[in-house]
This record gives C-alpha cells, structure tokens and sequence, in this order.
C-alpha cells in the first residue's frame, strides 16, 4: 500500500530542529500529503525555529499554559491531537525524541491504532531518573510505535534488547546533522558574531528538570569560577526561558563582565555560533550531538548520558553536576597545551553523515 497521508508533530525546539528536515525532504519528493502538528510546547522558541526551515504547521494545539504541570500539558496534547488524528485520519505519525509532546501524541495516535514513526528512537540511560522525564518518554513511545528510527548501532541494539523486532529498526543516523548541513550552508545569521580578539569563547547551557534547584545553582556557580580562574576566557550562557533557570543565573552571574547572558539566539544564527566556541559546557542533549558533529569539546554537565557515541569518538568528557567536578574538568581542558583538549577536537560523523531524513523518507517510501 502507497503511504499517502503522514501527520509529523513537533512542539519544542530540538524537535523542529531535527524533524522540519524531514518535513523538507518528503515534501520534496511529492509523493506523500505531509501536515505538521504543533503542540505549542516551545512557542517561541518552536516558531522561530520552524521559521528557519520555512516549515509552517498546519495545525496548532497551542497546549503551553504558564506555570501548567507536565501531566497537564500531556493531557492537553492527548485529548486534542486525539481529535485532530480523528479528523484528518493520517496513515502514520511522526515523533521524535523524549519530550511530553511526542510522548502524549505517540499514545494518542496509539489509542486509534495509527502506525506511529519514532526519530531518534533507542536513546537510553537506563536511569528513570536522569534525565527526567525523558527517559520514562523515550521507552514508553518505544512500546507504542511501530517504526523505530535509530540514529546509531548502539541505539538500535538498546532498542533489540528490549524485545523490539528488528525488523521495524532501521538505523538512519541522526536528522541533528542534516539541520547543521542545512543552517550552515545555506543560511546566513542575520547578525554575524563578532568576539574580543585574544578571547576564548566558551557556550554554557543548562535547563534539565532533574538538575533545578541547588545543582543548578552550583552549576552557575562553576562557571563564575571557571571565567575567574581563566583571564582569556567570554562565556556566552543563553537563558532558557525556564523562570527558576533564569532566577538563579541572574542572582549568581549579573555583573559578571566575561559572562553574556542572552536570549536563546534563534538557530542558524546558534549553529553558526558553535564553530567559534573553544569549549562547551551543557545538560543538554542536542548540543552533544552537534557539538560532535562540529569537533568541539564538549564538557556535560550530568552523571549519564544517552549520547555515549560521543564518549567513545572523544569529544564529550562528563562530569557530573556537581560544582566542583564542572570546575576540575573544565579548568583541565582549559590548561595551556591540553593534550586531553587536542585529542578531543576533531570532527566525528558517529551521529551521522547528514543523509537520515533521505534514509528515514526511503523507508516511509516502501511501507
């Protein structure tokens, strides 16, 4: 049977990122009727990043209400992606990732027995509780799809050990390179990045849930320290929009002169942001997988990481979230002549070669 109708949901930023490629090629191909479903989650955040794709949705759950719980906002986004699935009737749904959006769509498309597509599946800690909730997301939408896309072999053996069949596993690499080739190729910032000569840039990053509250506060600390301890050294520390992440960086950072807090600057112009940085420092998940991608050492912020790829191909140290540990390892790779630093700054294409959303768009092809 010919796929004809395929519904792709998003609702944060690292979902935009890594799906609105995905959007692109199938739509290129013009064989399939491909809508795209926002939940909202991220809303200017998801906007914007849409936007750099030129990717509209088709349909808006608007689900974000401030201050709801995470139980809320999957409730809002099952009861309505329910009644837009019962409207529209699309053949199969995509979701990608670990957030409350793809896990509340991936059961409501579950509910009416619609094949649901999973991107970036198989990514595993094996700690319920690190990160988040994401790691209860990621198996759970495991259990309900019916196509598993794995972006590497380590992925794809997670996804087998589970009892997944191998024959709905395919691994395609990770559709995060595919966004980098797009954004860094083909799109220019609207204002180009200027640094102090004689400066090394370092990108600080930190959101998770799991690490709101003292670890958070002591993961700001750190990078007063690091900046202090390092007279060559700027630090760039977009914000998330997160009001606790906020609170504590602005009590801990203001009048900090080698420390820029900012908005989160919108994606081509953060892609484009990340080849001049020396050093990362990030819970995040997405920024591994780019900052890989891209040759940049990449210190995270977190006890596990689903992303090991990146540890084995040298890139990524972890350190915990402690502040002392970020202040040891950090300061480390800082040292004049790092050794550990040279070896660690190198390109890998371990998460892939930025053809996963033509391997992804192969096999919807062929369903």
């Amino acid at each position: 049977m010919e796929l004809k109708r395929v519904m792709v949901v998003m609702g944060t930023r690292p979902e935009a990122i890594k799906l609105c490629p995905l959007v692109r090629e199938l739509r290129k191909r013009g064989k399939t009727e491909v809508s795209v479903l926002s939940t909202g989650q991220h809303r200017a955040m998801l906007d914007s990043a849409m936007e750099a794709f030129s990717v509209r949705a088709d349909f808006d759950l608007d689900a974000m209400r401030t201050g709801q719980s995470s139980a809320t906002l999957a409730s809002r986004v099952l009861k309505h992606a329910d009644e837009i699935f019962e409207a529209e009737k699309p053949e199969i749904v995509i979701v990608q990732g670990d957030t409350t959006s793809a896990y509340a769509a991936a059961a409501s498309a579950f509910y009416r027995k619609i094949p649901v597509a999973h991107v970036e599946a198989g990514l595993r800690t094996y700690h319920m509780d690190a990160p988040f909730p994401e790691e209860y997301h990621r198996r759970a939408i495991a259990l309900m799809s019916t196509y598993h896309f794995a972006p590497t072999v380590t992925a794809k053996k997670n996804l087998l050990r589970e009892g997944i069949p191998e024959r709905s596993v395919f691994i395609t690499g990770n559709t995060v390179v595919d966004a980098l080739r797009i954004t860094l190729n083909e799109k220019k910032p609207a204002k180009p990045w200027h640094f102090p000569k004689n400066r090394r840039v370092i990108l600080f990053t930190a959101h998770r849930k799991e690490n709101l509250g003292a670890n958070l506060a002591g993961m700001f600390c750190a990078l007063r320290r690091i900046v202090r301890e390092n007279t060559d050294v700027v630090a760039i520390c977009p914000l998330h929009h997160n009001p606790e992440v906020r609170s504590a960086a602005k009590a801990i950072l203001c009048g900090e002169k080698r420390i820029v807090m900012m908005e989160p600057p919108e994606i081509v112009s953060f892609h484009h942001l990340l080849p001049h940085c020396y050093l990362i420092l990030t819970d995040s998940g997405g920024i591994q997988e780019e900052a890989v991608s891209l040759g940049i050492p990449t210190v995270v912020m977190r006890y596990s990481t689903e992303r090991s790829e990146g540890m084995r191909a040298g890139s990524l140290r972890l350190c915990g979230s402690a502040e002392e540990g970020i202040v040891t390892v950090a300061n480390r790779l800082l040292a004049k002549d790092c050794e550990e630093y040279a070896s660690m700054k190198k390109p890998s294409a371990v998460f892939g070669d930025g053809r996963a959303c033509a391997r992804i768009a192969d096999v919807l092809e062929k369903l």
